[in-house]
């Protein structure tokens, strides 16, 4: 299945980057022109951006103005003309923080030697990973990418999201107004190669939620049809999660984040489970409240807190319905701290309704728990009570120790 796809902007920025081009005018009263504008880059590497400029009077000085509207940030740097107006700029995209897929707009400023200023028209890049030979399958706002595969292999990616897009429709509205695109590489190292950071060995999926751009690792062989179920519906969760909620999406809990995104896995994990009850029989669960920012960088940890994420979630969602988990998303949203969203949405704090999951799901004793929640305060209580008590004893003896008759040889 194939339809015509489009992205906000796409014509503008294949104006830019498939060739050079001729601009008109900046201001047909300055007399300057802009011939042969046009950019492009090497992914991981740095972007070029080059053009003319001409103008009827000289020229004082050039600058170009990058912007990456996604993170709020302007690049300007002056530019040196040479005689025949050429001007080359280069950015290093290996030092920056600039994120893959995204779309930068640039233009000149032009001041004349009469001190008048002028501005080019914008002119658009996006800053794709063209270390790989893309091929691409599109079905509505839905578009995938994959490498050194047939197309077989594009239609079993575009049926994965489908199919994720429905589960996720069990727990929340779809919003597909604005394009969202995958891309599919084949090893962790290749992902990795697309990460600021390189990201935790662990990471096999990756989603820009903002950007509408999800990444996955899918490697060949007998389970890739699994994996696609896995962690497909697993990103497309994360923007779905983002298009409700917008900017407050930072703030949701990584453990609500993750345990709704692993709800919507097609196939989950059978090993979730099996961990989950092995961590519980041996007293080894990871707090939720250390689960609030981030997962640990640990993999055994890591999938762990996932196990833990899901199945609290779930139980959330059993208890509370999805109306429950989009009113708790939406609370935490708004800007609530982790211990109390749940408490705005359901009344009770995060802690209390994990000993309840504990207690319910895995059958845990939750004296334990509670008596480790509530150790700090059973401390400081001891110490209050005690001192005083000590004091008073001291006091005692002393008064015995006056009242009794000297001796004397």
């Amino acid at each position: 299945m194939k339809s015509t796809f489009y992205f906000p902007l796409l014509a503008l920025f294949v104006m830019a980057v498939s060739a050079p081009f001729n601009a008109r005018p900046v201001q047909a009263q300055s007399g300057i022109e802009l011939e042969n504008v046009g950019a492009s880059h090497r992914f991981g590497e740095g972007i070029t951006f080059i053009a003319t400029i001409r103008a009827s009077i000289p020229i004082q000085s050039v600058a170009i103005v990058i912007s990456d509207e996604t993170q709020g940030i302007n690049h300007v740097e002056t530019l040196a003309v040479q005689a025949d107006g050429r001007t080359e700029f280069h950015l290093d995209t290996s030092r920056s923080s600039l994120r893959p897929f995204s779309l930068l707009k640039w233009n000149y400023q032009i001041t004349l030697a009469d001190g008048s200023v002028a501005q080019s028209e914008s002119a658009f890049i996006r800053y794709t990973d063209n270390r790989f030979d893309w091929q691409t399958l599109e079905s509505g706002t839905l578009r995938v990418n994959w490498y050194n595969a047939d197309t077989n292999f594009g239609q079993a990616v575009l049926n994965a999201a489908q199919a994720g897009l429905g589960s996720i429709s069990q727990l929340m509205a779809v919003d597909l107004a604005q394009p969202i695109e995958i891309f599919v590489y084949n090893s962790t190292d290749d992902l990795r190669g697309t990460l600021a950071l390189g990201g935790a060995g662990w990471v096999a999926g990756h989603a820009d939620p903002a950007l509408g751009v999800l990444m996955v690792v899918v490697e060949p062989g007998p389970q890739q049809g699994i994996t696609m179920e896995q962690r497909i519906p697993h990103e497309l969760m994360h923007v779905m999660i983002y298009r409700a909620v917008g900017t407050g999406y930072p703030n949701i809990p990584a453990w609500l984040r993750e345990g709704m995104a692993t709800l919507a896995e097609t196939y989950p994990n059978a090993d979730y489970d099996r961990v989950l009850a092995d961590a519980s029989a041996g007293n080894r669960l990871i707090p939720l409240r250390d689960l609030c920012v981030s997962f640990p960088a640990d993999a055994g940890q890591a999938f762990l807190a996932y196990a833990e994420a899901r199945s609290f979630t779930n139980y959330l969602y059993r208890t509370y319905g999805s109306t429950g988990l989009l009113s708790l998303i939406a609370s935490y949203a708004s800007g609530v701290d982790c211990e109390h969203g749940t408490e705005r949405a359901f009344g009770m704090p995060l802690a209390n309704l994990e000993m309840n999951w504990r207690a319910s799901v895995l059958g845990q004793n939750t004296f334990l728990p509670a008596l480790q929640n509530i150790s700090p305060y059973l401390v400081l209580l001891c110490l209050i009570l005690i001192i005083p008590f000590i004091g008073i004893l001291i006091t005692l003896r002393k008064k015995g120790s006056d009242n009794e008759p000297e001796s004397h040889t």
